[in-house]
């Protein structure tokens, strides 16, 4: 089965990349991304990316007392392919993260979808802090941030889906799907529990097994104030992120390298991202090009 990742983002130029790269060093066949009227640079790179066949990519502006993220799903819903087996609905500081060394993100998927009966996963938070952090630093997120919140931290309970998108109603929020039919499973394979109080999006149990989200929620002090500060929520009106957040999601309780480890093959990667994409013809946007060879240059050393 065929694996693709939906997301809408805004001004997330600066950990992009790495994020595709990511999740194609996985095994991700391609991504379906909606773009929120970014600025700094992000939708010349993904317009880029499209050109070489790696992403679909389209504008999903503001709308008049409506939040984009979920009239950005059920476009996404509407217009995907037929041919796109499963998406996974995740945000740019979210990575997905098999738990088995070696095992790609289709295979594990493929397993658990193999059954016709299931129609939506659910894939808990590994939640992650700033390590200390004050400022932007050189290096992959996946290396910078390697402290994160243990197991029982409340705000794990929170999941995200992959789902057959054929089989989807709509979203009800940006974790939960309505489906048309079919199970919503967790990753032991058992029918998804919500959870008695928070509901839709949140699940009963916390489960590290499988596949999770490692969320980068914060990154440094300078990346949060500056990126999710700024950008506010996508899903949610009037929805500050500030100190309060800041401090509630910085959690450096445990160290985890599992995600560090892949960084080799994550900048081998991005390293041909970057040359596909200076072969380009001439009308590739010049800003996304040329920050990349920069950026790429520094972190191969």
């Amino acid at each position: 089965m065929n694996l693709y990742i939906a997301a809408i983002i805004k001004d997330e130029y600066a950990g992009l990349l790495e994020w595709i790269a990511w999740h194609r060093v996985l095994g991700v066949d391609g991504f379906v991304i909606a773009d929120n009227g970014s600025r700094d640079g992000s939708r010349e790179l993904l317009s880029s990316l499209a050109r070489l066949g790696i992403v679909t990519v389209f504008d999903q502006p503001d709308l008049e007392n409506q939040k984009p993220q979920l009239p950005a799903y059920e476009r996404i819903l509407r217009s995907c392919s037929r041919d796109i087996d499963l998406l996974a609905f995740i945000d740019a500081d979210e990575f997905l993260l098999p738990l088995t060394p070696g095992e790609s993100l289709p295979d594990y998927f493929s397993a658990r979808f193999q059954d016709e009966s299931v129609s939506a996963i659910a894939l808990n938070w590994s939640n992650f802090g700033s390590n200390g952090e004050l400022f932007a630093e050189e290096g992959l997120v996946v290396e910078r941030f390697t402290r994160r919140a243990p197991l029982k931290f409340n705000v794990h309970h929170n999941f995200k889906s992959v789902v057959r998108p054929e089989r989807v109603n709509h979203f009800h929020n940006p974790h939960y799907a309505n489906l048309r039919y079919g199970r919503y499973i967790d990753v032991q394979g058992n029918d998804l529990v919500l959870h008695p109080r928070h509901g839709y999006g949140v699940s009963n149990e916390v489960l590290w097994e499988g596949v999770r989200v490692n969320h980068y929620a914060v990154k440094s002090l300078e990346e949060f104030l500056l990126g999710k500060h700024l950008r506010g929520s996508a899903a949610t009106a009037n929805r500050v992120k500030h100190k309060a957040y800041f401090k509630a999601h910085d959690r450096n309780d445990e160290t985890c390298l599992l995600a560090a480890s892949l960084a080799p093959q994550v900048k081998e990667e991005m390293a041909r991202l970057q040359e596909q994409l200076a072969a380009l013809p001439e009308e590739t946007p010049q800003k996304a090009s040329s920050w990349l060879g920069n950026r790429v240059k520094k972190l191969m050393g």
